[in-house]
């Protein structure tokens, strides 16, 4: 039996760093240096009696004692959160997280929620990582993009994820002349599909450095064997749509984030093909706030 049970501050270390399986990015994240994250985590380690982490050259991967330890940890202190939360006053907040490429569908949607319902004030942190933990992060839900995999989480579908390259007018004017007369977008947004020799000319945008969307949308309009002259890549979606909106290149967006910047036009869709990524995005929160009656009237007004 342990003396003494371990501080918050290690299990803490602990969770983040087998999120990022980094002690430099969880040092980030802490707001602690690595040196600190990685001493609370061997402190942990030595009153346990186990080795949580292997060290590796190029990282760290959990070991069998912390795959087992991790997901009990997570639970333990998603527990004593919500026991200390049940002892506030109900101040009338919803607390959400969400990635900044959604903003642009969600503020809309957040501005007239405000409206309708004056007397509920949504607290919304904006964020660039995808995904959320809810055992050390103090929101009452999140929106996620991916999958709805979590069972201990309540899942509800916002939109399904629907890419197609996306550029500005003016750069398929410059690049095709000919075509100019077609720019202007018709009542599906969408002008002549430029030829594959254009396309490949043109600078592809990504959103990661897989090229993942680029491959998928590929494949799916029957130009897999298509690769293009230059690529640049970004950190996330929205940086990816911003460089294009500069029109820096062509990139692949989705359809309903983007929906506001084709209606004015400020990007086209050059191809009418989309593919559906099997991907979405998600408003989430743990199952045991299902009964929060401010939290179910938000989710049921995004829906």
């Amino acid at each position: 039996m342990l003396k003494r049970l371990p501080s918050l501050r290690e299990l803490q270390a602990f969770i983040i760093t087998a999120e990022h399986l980094s002690f430099t990015k969880a040092a980030i994240e802490l707001s602690l240096t690595q040196g600190a994250v990685s001493r609370q985590v061997i402190a942990l380690e030595q009153r346990l009696g186990v080795t949580l982490f292997h060290r590796h050259a190029r990282g760290l991967t959990l070991s069998t004692h912390g795959m087992s330890f991790l997901p009990q940890v997570e639970q333990a202190l998603g527990q004593l959160n919500n026991a200390m939360l049940s002892l506030l006053p109900d101040d009338d907040r919803i607390r959400i997280k969400a990635p900044t490429c959604i903003m642009p569908w969600l503020l809309p949607r957040l501005i007239s929620f405000r409206s309708a319902h004056p007397e509920l004030e949504v607290e919304l942190t904006s964020t660039v990582r995808h995904g959320i933990n809810f055992a050390t992060e103090d929101f009452h839900a999140a929106i996620v993009y991916g999958t709805a995999d979590e069972q201990q989480l309540e899942y509800q579908l916002l939109f399904n994820e629907v890419l197609t390259p996306m550029c500005t007018p003016e750069l398929i004017q410059e690049l095709i002349q000919d075509l100019k007369q077609n720019t202007t977008p018709n009542s599906s947004n969408t002008i002549t599909p430029i030829p594959d020799q254009q396309l490949s000319a043109l600078t592809w945008l990504h959103a990661s450095d897989t090229q993942h969307d680029w491959q998928l949308w590929l494949q799916s309009a029957g130009l897999g064997e298509l690769t293009a002259e230059h690529n640049q890549h970004f950190d996330t979606l929205d940086l990816a749509t911003n460089a294009a909106l500069q029109g820096f290149g062509i990139t692949i967006g989705d359809v309903t984030l983007s929906d506001s910047e084709i209606k004015q036009q400020r990007l086209i869709a050059p191809f009418s093909a989309q593919v559906t990524s099997g991907k979405g995005y998600y408003l989430i929160h743990p199952k045991r706030q299902a009964n929060d009656q401010h939290l179910r009237l938000f989710a049921q007004w995004l829906s």
